[in-house]
């Protein structure tokens, strides 16, 4: 809610538990975009993952395109 992570790494299970803590559990205010850094798939059929916060284009990056 405060804006303050900019990196989130995960480690994805292929598995379907159906119930279970969840990363917010009051959910949150507005979505958050990220750009993924990195992903390796290991030996167990886990992936485990690195993104980041997405940056924000200004005014400025758009009228250079």
């Amino acid at each position: 809610r405060l804006d303050l992570i900019d990196e989130y790494k995960f480690l994805v299970h292929p598995r379907i538990a159906g119930h279970g803590p969840t990363l917010y559990q009051s959910g949150l205010p507005s979505t958050r975009r990220l750009e993924l850094v990195s992903s390796t798939p290991l030996r167990n059929g886990a992936v485990a993952m690195h993104y980041r916060r997405a940056r924000q284009l200004n005014v400025m990056d758009v009228r250079r395109t």
